[in-house]
């Protein structure tokens, strides 16, 4: 009778827990496994900073975590207003190796070599640089055709499995590699934004942010 009531409590647990805890949240996108329910990400955004103040031309800088379509959601931890065109840029220090679709809403950090094998599922990286985008695209509508890029930048934590053009002008690097990506984009640009489009851009999002 104790054994039975036993395995009915664990069978319960597991039911419960199953159906409370949705993997599918962005809420659960962190770091560690172990950390989702207390920590957010841990972020490159310093040495991204970095990397675009570097860069030769006019451009401008912004903090884009309230830049977003949707009030109630964050935007990209980055906007670069730069000749070469728009960036929204998003990075996360990820244990593990990440993998995902640059369609799907989820992308998954894997920690393989731990016993038993457990998943995160990380919210995508390019949903969240969308809502920015699609915030710039609003705020400038009387500028069509904006230059627009979307790139997520992983730190050296851990392994990024899917990597390099993902397709709609969207990148996946390393830390290491966001410097070179952003130099061959510059490179292979076509189209580019006056001095003064840059000011103007800059002045109305700093505004709305």
């Amino acid at each position: 009778m104790l054994t039975a009531a036993v395995l009915l409590f664990i069978f319960l647990w597991f039911y419960r827990k199953r159906n409370v805890y949705n993997p599918y949240d962005a809420r659960y996108s962190r770091s560690s496994y172990y950390d989702c329910a207390f920590l957010g990400p841990e972020k490159c955004t310093d040495r991204i900073q970095g990397t675009l103040r570097q860069l030769a031309g006019c451009g401008r800088l912004i903090p884009a975590g309230r830049l977003s379509a949707q009030p109630d959601q964050k935007g990209a931890d980055l906007l670069f207003i730069h000749e070469s065109g728009i960036y929204a840029v998003t990075s996360a220090d990820l244990a593990g190796a990440v993998s995902g679709n640059p369609s799907g809403r989820y992308w998954i950090q894997s920690f393989r070599d731990r016993f038993p094998g457990c998943r995160n599922y990380v919210y995508s990286p390019f949903l969240i640089n969308k809502r920015s985008l699609d915030f710039v695209q609003w705020e400038c509508r009387d500028m069509p055709a904006l230059p627009c890029y979307s790139i997520a930048v992983f730190g050296p934590k851990g392994i990024l499995l899917t990597s390099g053009s993902l397709g709609e002008n969207r990148w996946a690097v390393t830390l290491a590699d966001f410097p070179l990506l952003m130099a061959d984009i510059m490179r292979r640009n076509r189209r580019y934004l006056k001095p003064e489009q840059v000011e103007l851009i800059g002045e109305r999002l700093s505004r709305t942010g």
